[in-house]
């Protein structure tokens, strides 16, 4: 170990006086040490030392993460401590393979995590080491191996603690998607000097933590002409982000070499609007970092595996990992069924429920790919964040798998406790969404036991074992009016772990199933409660309402022939069913469509019903007359197979319903 330590004397002429290193392993016994005279006339000096270590016992991450204390002594010439510094030591070698990911002392090493912003609701920035030790202890319960500090330096509490944890660390400074005001092309200097000054403590103050891996020298530079308005506004072609980007790369390098630097990129290989164009930035520094959103503000939550394998192969050499990924979820605000509609990522409409099923589905995708030397999901908790209206907050980026009191836990905390943790995990999702808009429902439990067993009031609904990603689902249970309570059971080496929620079911929903049909999120209704599109197959959902962006809400619209405008502007649309479970019996059904745009003539179908005519070559645009227009039509039908089959037969175009009220 080759030690230099920065001496200072106020007398500035120093003799007599010993320099003495050493060692301590946890027990305090010491391992190396070195002693060596001091002699200099400056006020300031430096002095190097070498300590042999024959056989060392090395920091290995959360497995073991061992730390040594290096102790340096001033000593007089009596043996009297004139000064001295101590600090933790953690020995290892950190790799990054382009094939293998992360390489921690010779053995590939996963690395998985949470992105972690310091703000919490009662205190904003102004937080203790007490608040940063609770919030390390809900990440490691979770099971995480690895934190991302961003966007900024955190204190020393965080990497004390991941040094002491074994959490793998991506440290950076806040160079965050603008670097220039107005029209301006080039970074000023004086943002150039900050920036450069910014770097420079952050290695000074962390190099010598065990924990940490990298010097993240930016975040997200790489929007090109995309870059939202509410960031930045400028006319023709955007700043050019790779200067700044070299000259930073160059000075982490020169203040410390043994460690890579790392760069997150938001936009290289999206799909983009004609004429959006993005610079390509990843090159200028050591480790790939993508963040990317797939599911949520754009594509499919399953295509991030592709488009990661594309950006491995655009650059195979480089060592790649996800820097963000995720979605936001609201606690009281919920769905039915996660893909009745399309999510609003910048509006309300973000239930709990989406955000674990984004979360499963990239993680899927994630955990299959071996060469990504690391992923944080974004974010461990929620933060403050200006411009935002969505979910169920205000200026809040909901995104947190833990509220921003960092009290509540939501189920995809959840899904990865099952997932990355060894402790054992049982836990019911949907237990915020207590009352039901439904009576039958599938019920997901999150568990890494065995088998786990699921109780509806007392009865068994059956054992699941093996589940897939930990994900156990009893389909097409029936609540019964009233409190339902159910309790999953798990055992690991005979310890049985249990957890338990309430849902209520009013009466009026036991006979009653009301579909608001293509919405994520069912609107409030003046005539009766509706659930979120649901039951159906086939199809593709629709709204007539414009959606909300950032800071600017969602365009209300009022729909003749209705007072549930928010209701009947959803709509599915195509050749599609609704197969409504059901008791056996006698119902009324009410259909409302809305023809969206299209003049008469254009949508003709018919709906059966258990494959009989209940509407037989129905022109919606005739019958509205004008778009935008509600029109109701009804029919009875018996239901004697537990089952009412709607189906949406196309003539003309495509068959359309807005909103399903079947009641008893």
């Amino acid at each position: 170990m080759d030690i230099e330590a920065k001496l200072r004397s106020e007398a500035g002429d120093v003799r007599g006086l010993r320099m003495e290193a050493r060692l301590l392993d946890a027990e305090g016994a010491v391992s190396a040490r070195h002693e060596q005279s001091l002699s200099f006339t400056a006020r300031e000096s430096r002095a190097t030392a070498t300590l042999k270590l024959p056989s060392a016992h090395l920091w290995q991450g959360t497995d073991d993460p061992y730390l040594y204390r290096l102790s340096i002594r001033i000593l007089d010439s009596s043996g009297r401590i004139v000064d001295s510094v101590e600090q933790a030591f953690g020995i290892r070698q950190m790799q990054f393979d382009a094939k293998r990911g992360f390489v921690l002392n010779g053995k590939p090493y996963r690395l998985r995590g949470v992105g972690y912003h310091q703000d919490r609701e009662d205190k904003g920035w102004a937080i203790t080491t007490a608040d940063v030790e609770q919030d390390v202890a809900t990440m490691r319960e979770m099971g995480v191996n690895s934190i991302r500090l961003t966007h900024y330096q955190h204190g020393q509490a965080i990497h004390d603690l991941a040094d002491r944890y074994g959490l793998v660390l991506w440290d950076e400074i806040p160079l965050v998607s603008a670097w220039t005001l107005g029209d301006a092309k080039e970074a000023t200097p004086d943002l150039i000097a900050n920036a450069r000054q910014q770097l420079s403590e952050l290695i000074r103050q962390n190099e010598h933590h065990a924990s940490v891996a990298s010097w993240g020298i930016a975040n997200e530079v790489d929007f090109g002409n995309s870059l939202p308005a509410f960031l930045t506004s400028f006319t023709g072609a955007p700043p050019d982000p790779l200067p700044l980007l070299k000259a930073l790369n160059r000075a982490a390098k020169a203040l410390d070499p043994s460690r890579p630097t790392a760069l997150a990129t938001c936009c290289e290989g999206r799909l983009f609007a004609p004429g959006v164009e993005v610079p390509i930035t990843a090159p200028e520094a050591d480790l790939g970092g993508a963040n990317r959103y797939f599911g949520w503000y754009y594509g499919k939550p399953h295509e991030v595996g592709s488009s990661l394998d594309a950006l491995h192969a655009q650059r195979p050499a480089q060592a790649l990992s996800v820097t963000e990924y995720g979605a936001g979820g609201a606690t009281t605000i919920h769905t039915d069924n996660v893909l009745g509609g399309p999510v609003d990522s910048r509006g309300r409409a973000q239930p709990e429920e989406y955000q674990s099923y984004v979360h499963e589905q990239n993680w899927a995708q994630l955990a299959a790919r071996p060469y990504l030397w690391a992923t944080w999901l974004w974010v461990g908790f929620d933060f403050a964040s200006t411009v935002r209206s969505e979910g169920d907050a205000q200026d809040i980026n909901t995104k947190g798998l833990v509220s921003f009191d960092h009290k509540l836990r939501k189920d995809a905390y959840y899904f990865y406790k099952a997932n990355w943790s060894e402790q054992a995990t049982v836990h019911i999702t949907g237990r915020h969404y207590t009352d039901r808009a439904y009576a039958v429902t599938d019920v997901r439990v999150y568990s890494n036991t065995p088998s786990t067993q699921l109780f509806l009031n007392g009865k068994s609904l059956g054992t699941l074992a093996s589940c897939k990603q930990h994900v156990c689902v009893w389909q097409n249970v029936r609540l019964v009016a009233g409190t339902n309570v159910l309790t999953a059971h798990g055992s690991i080496q005979g310890t049985t772990v249990k957890d338990r929620v309430e849902w209520r079911l009013s009466p009026a929903r036991a006979r009653t199933v009301r579909i608001d049909s293509g919405a994520l999120v069912a609107a409030k209704s003046a005539i009766g409660l509706y659930g979120s599109d649901n039951f159906f197959e086939g199809g593709e959902a629709g709204s007539i309402v414009e959606p909300a962006n950032f800071g600017k809400p969602a365009t209300p619209i009022s729909i003749a022939g209705t007072s549930d405008s928010a209701v009947v502007a959803t709509y599915r649309e195509g050749n599609f069913h609704y197969r409504i479970p059901l008791e056996n019996g006698r119902y009324r059904v009410k259909l409302t469509f809305v023809e969206p745009s299209v003049a008469g003539n254009a949508r003709r179908f018919s709906v059966l019903a258990n494959n009989r005519v209940a509407i037989d070559d129905f022109d919606l645009g005739n019958a509205s007359r004008a778009a935008k227009t509600a029109v109701v039509r009804s029919f009875s039908v018996a239901v004697a197979g537990g089952l009412l089959d709607l189906h949406f037969k196309p003539i003309t175009g495509q068959a359309i319903v807005s909103a399903i009220d079947v009641v008893r």
